[in-house]
């Protein structure tokens, strides 16, 4: 096949027709198993979705068993859209379950398994080969979707060697966490390799996260498609209502400038800057508080609160730790703030957008590709000094969104690609 170049707006769910696979294990039925339907893509080109088909005789074929790869089932912005989606699929046409390559336990393992699915531990130790293949002996899933980095080479290489068909990278940030080091170049030049060799598609969050996890010249690689991030827009309409009640009942301390910031413990989330924008915006005698809210780490929280101390600014940090409500939490704030050294596509930007609460972020391409369609968002390379952005910060603060300009930018994102309709449409369609 001639490799045909695609635009950035074609970039959003693409199914290749030839690709009908025909399940060869022993308990499956013979008889069309695809059947292809057009749908609209984010952007508004047709495009083509396949779904499982009847069997013989019009009995139905069984669910499309999807096994989804992930470090860890914490509240965080892929994991968190990945139980929305379970909650969504009808349990006829899929069957979601997940492995988590940390071999520990989350936050909404119990919620899964609640829900019908179920995760499995594979920790990516030197046994993780062998716990693999053989969990895929066990789960016979129709498709493998890894979104461990580069990583998921290793992980489709197995999946392949375990006779799955459908094997899909998904590409969440914009880097890995080899570095740049001898060992650091060598493992992701490895895993590239497996990549090429093993991937049957290649999906990721943004166009940032397809040339930082891939290639430059991704477009020219028919298994690559770009799709979205989606975010629920009920929440976040529910939430709205609930902040006009309050200010209403003149519930709110307008006097007092909120700033959040919605993260899980890691180095790459630079919650520390979030810390000193804060002491400088305090500096320029402005009442704010901060908020850093996710999954706490002992030590990090100590370091944290260190800094915070020795900046004078202690007794204005809140460590929430995780939050089921986030839109209620991200309607009720000033503004969010996005310090991350690397994303593909951070959720918690659309989440944002969606109630009208301003962003002051890093300037992180895929935080622009998001600017570039919804307004709102304001981005500072990460270099800049801390008064630059508490500047930045006082000037997005100074007048609260109205209940009608949070309507109004709820209804911006509902026209954009950035729906929860949209993304579970698209990933489906590459499953099948």
């Amino acid at each position: 096949m001639t490799p045909e170049t695609r635009s950035a707006p074609e970039t959003t769910a693409r199914t290749a027709l030839g690709d009908t696979r025909l399940d060869q294990r022993p308990d499956a039925r013979t008889g069309p198993a695809i059947e292809a339907r057009p749908v609209a893509s984010a952007t508004g080109a047709a495009t083509v979705a396949t779904r499982p088909g009847p069997g013989p005789a019009g009995r139905p074929r069984r669910p499309v068993r999807v096994l989804e790869v992930l470090g860890r089932m914490d509240r965080a912005g892929v994991e968190l859209r990945a139980v929305n989606l379970l909650r969504r699929l009808d349990p006829e046409e899929f069957r979601l379950e997940f492995a988590v390559t940390s071999g520990a336990t989350g936050s909404l393992d119990a919620e899964i398994r609640g829900l019908g699915s179920e995760v499995y531990y594979c920790r990516a130790d030197w046994r993780f080969g062998w716990r693999f293949l053989r969990l895929l002996r066990q789960v016979r899933p129709d498709v493998v979707h890894s979104a461990v980095a580069t990583f998921s080479g290793v992980v489709l290489a197995l999946a392949r060697l375990g006779g799955v068909r459908r094997r899909v990278a998904y590409f969440v940030s914009s880097a890995d966490r080899h570095g740049e080091s001898l060992r650091g170049r060598v493992q992701r030049a490895f895993g590239r390799l497996l990549l090429d060799r093993f991937a049957t598609d290649l999906v990721a969050v943004s166009e940032a996260a397809m040339r930082g996890l891939w290639r430059e010249n991704w477009r020219l690689d028919p298994r690559c498609r770009v799709i979205y991030n989606g975010v629920e827009l009920e929440p976040s309409g529910v939430a709205i209502a609930a902040r006009r009640r309050a200010e209403d009942l003149a519930e709110d301390e307008h006097e007092v400038v909120t700033l959040v910031h919605i993260a899980r413990p890691d180095p790459l989330k630079n919650r520390a800057r979030a810390i000193e924008i804060l002491a400088a915006l305090r500096a320029r005698s402005v009442h704010a508080r901060l908020r850093i809210v996710g999954r706490q780490d002992d030590a990090e929280t100590a370091r944290l609160t260190v800094l915070a101390d020795r900046l004078g600014v202690a007794e204005h940090v809140e460590f929430t730790g995780e939050v089921r409500e986030i839109p209620r939490l991200l309607v009720a704030s000033s503004l969010l703030l996005v310090t991350s050294l690397h994303e593909g596509m951070p959720t918690v930007v659309l989440e944002a957008l969606a109630v009208g609460t301003p962003v002051l972020s890093a300037d992180l391409p895929g935080v622009v590709e998001i600017a570039r369609l919804l307004p709102g968002v304001a981005t500072l390379p990460l270099a800049t000094s801390d008064a630059v952005w508490a500047d930045t910060a006082d000037m997005l603060t100074a007048v609260p969104p109205t209940i009608d300009q949070r309507r109004e930018a709820m209804r911006l994102l509902r026209r954009s690609p950035f729906t929860m309709d949209t993304w579970q449409r698209d990933m489906t369609a590459v499953w099948s």
